[in-house]
C-alpha cells in the first residue's frame, strides 16, 4: 500500500499489441479457411501449392514470431495431417519473422534485399521446409519410409514452390509495404 491509502499498481507491457492480435486475427483466419475450405493447386498428387500455407510466414514477417506461430497453430488445426502441421506451420512462422527481421530487413539496398529475399526463400523452402514436410510425414506419420533423400529427389517441388512463394510474398510486400516494414527496414508490431 501506498502513502495515500491506495495499491501501488504496477502497469504491465502487453504481450501482443492491437496491431499484432490484428494481424494475428487476419492471417490466421486466412490460413485456417485455405486449409479448411482445401483452397489449394493440385501439382502431382498428393503435392499442391496451398496459399494458406504462407500465411505463417507472412505473419510471421508482418507481426514477429508469436504471431507467425499463433498463425502456424490457427493453419494446422483443420489440417488432415495435424501431428506433423502443429509443430511445423508454427516453426515456420517463427523463422520467418526472425530471418526477416535479424537478416532481409538489414539489408538497406533494396535491390540487394530482393536478391536476398529470393535466395532465402528458396534455400528456407529446401533446407528447412521440405526436410520438416518429409521427416514429418515419415517419422511421426509414416506415410513413406524415410530416405535422407527425398528432401533432393523432390527438389522439383521446392524450386516450383519456392518460386510461388516469391511471387506471392513479392506481390504481397508491394501492396502493403508499410506492414513488412519493406521502405524503412523496421518493423512495425
Amino acid at each position: 500500500m501506498a502513502e495515500n491509502g491506495k495499491l501501488d499498481v504496477k502497469e504491465r507491457k502487453a504481450f501482443l499489441t492491437s496491431n499484432q492480435i490484428g494481424i494475428a486475427a487476419a492471417f490466421g483466419g486466412a490460413a485456417f479457411a485455405f486449409r479448411a475450405l482445401g483452397i489449394s493447386i493440385p501439382v502431382v498428387p498428393p503435392l499442391v501449392m496451398d496459399p494458406g500455407a504462407l500465411m505463417p510466414c507472412l505473419a510471421g514477417m508482418a507481426g514477429g514470431p508469436i504471431v507467425g506461430a499463433i498463425v502456424g497453430i490457427a493453419r494446422a488445426i483443420p489440417s488432415g495431417t495435424p501431428i506433423v502441421d502443429i509443430w511445423a506451420q508454427p516453426i515456420k512462422g517463427i523463422y520467418w519473422a526472425l530471418v526477416w527481421q535479424h537478416v532481409i530487413l538489414k539489408i538497406a539496398d533494396p535491390k540487394k534485399r530482393w536478391i536476398a529475399f529470393g535466395v532465402l526463400t528458396m534455400l528456407l523452402q529446401f533446407f528447412v521446409e521440405q526436410p520438416m514436410s518429409v521427416g514429418g510425414n515419415a517419422f511421426l506419420l509414416h506415410l513413406y519410409p524415410f530416405y535422407p533423400t527425398w528432401p533432393f529427389t523432390l527438389g522439383w517441388y521446392g524450386i516450383v514452390y519456392g518460386i510461388f512463394q516469391i511471387v506471392i510474398f513479392a506481390a504481397i510486400i508491394k501492396a502493403f509495404p508499410g506492414l513488412f516494414g519493406w521502405k524503412t527496414n523496421k518493423k512495425k508490431a
